[in-house]
């Protein structure tokens, strides 16, 4: 399975950096997962659940909101927070 870089920030710094096969998030209009070769996009995130994908392995992170850019097999998604329980 294809995979593409990844990187999630928070105003903390880092929460996730490396190589991923897919990420789902919590778009406004709904959730949308991004896999390598995605075209362009920006899109606004509402509070929810982000689902990293490495190979056969799952990491779930909930942010409060942010922002998310896919280009050339990247992304990055901004958040303003990470929530916890």
């Amino acid at each position: 399975m294809a995979s593409f870089q990844a990187q999630i920030l928070t105003p903390n710094g880092s929460l996730f950096e490396g190589e991923v096969t897919g990420v789902q998030m919590p778009g406004v209009m709904g959730s949308f997962e991004v896999k390598a070769n995605h075209a362009p996009i920006v899109s606004a995130l509402e509070k929810g659940n982000v689902l990293i994908r490495q190979g056969s392995e799952e990491i779930n992170v909930t942010i409060s909101r942010g922002f998310v850019e896919v280009a050339n097999n990247k992304l990055t998604l901004l958040a303003e927070s990470v929530v916890t329980d």
